[in-house]
């Protein structure tokens, strides 16, 4: 489901936003290398991703990416501990007498 304002929206074509737009694809491209290194467990492929990020973002900016990924997996983990199941099987039917 969209927001109603997101529907409207015409697409903007200045300058100004094909610059945002190119910061944006570079931001999500760095973050996705980043969650990519931390979760496979790739610790030289961790430590330049996140110098990226720091370089190009702040430390700020790659500390909530961080903290966002370990919430994730803590949740992951949470649910599995628990049993809990992503998409349960459908009941079994069952015949009231």
């Amino acid at each position: 489901m969209m927001l109603r304002a997101s529907i409207d929206a015409e697409p903007s074509s200045t300058a100004e936003d094909q610059i945002a737009d190119g910061l944006k694809t570079t931001r999500v491209g760095d973050l996705e290398d980043f969650v990519a290194a931390v979760v496979a467990g790739d610790g030289a492929r961790s430590d330049d991703a996140r110098s990226v990020l720091v370089d190009r973002y702040g430390t700020d900016w790659m500390v909530d990416a961080s903290a966002v990924i370990a919430t994730f997996e803590m949740m992951t983990r949470l649910a599995d501990a628990t049993g809990a199941r992503l998409r349960p099987e459908e009941p079994a039917t069952v015949k009231v007498t």
